[in-house]
């Protein structure tokens, strides 16, 4: 079981990709029920914005999907790849676009064509995120 940046992820395995930018820990899951990845960082404690919630933390961090976890108790914020143009690929290697594209196709949704994403596209995703956690560690 992995114990993350402060000690406990219950739902994913140990982290496939982890660093620091800016001063700001981040660290890369494989999503253990779906074959996506997810990206979380740590706003450190001190950090002028850690109090925010997540409606107020989404305009300061510029992210793929925008912000989709947190902030924790612990000041982890994260965001993932499930959005609707991101390919997804079950652990049994079944690939879920084609039931994707019949769900558009029966609700009356246009398809867009997905994205399969790579762990370094996600790793730029992450340095960004970091990047604006520590540009954003001013007074407003």
């Amino acid at each position: 079981m992995n114990h993350g940046l402060d000690g406990w992820w219950p739902w994913m395995a140990e982290p496939v990709r982890e660093g620091v930018e800016d001063g700001i820990q981040w660290q890369i899951m494989a999503n253990d029920v779906l074959f996506s990845w997810q990206g979380y960082a740590h706003i450190p404690d001190g950090h002028v914005r850690r109090h925010l919630n997540a409606d107020d933390i989404e305009p300061l961090v510029d992210v793929y999907g925008g912000v989709t976890y947190g902030p924790d108790r612990q000041g982890r914020i994260g965001f993932d790849t499930l959005q609707g143009n991101s390919s997804v690929i079950g652990l049994d290697g079944e690939n879920l676009d084609a039931l994707r594209r019949q769900l558009c196709e029966r609700i009356g949704w246009p398809w867009v064509e997905s994205h399969k994403w790579t762990c370094d596209e996600v790793e730029e995703e992450m340095k960004r995120m970091a990047a604006c956690i520590a540009a954003n560690d001013t007074k407003p």
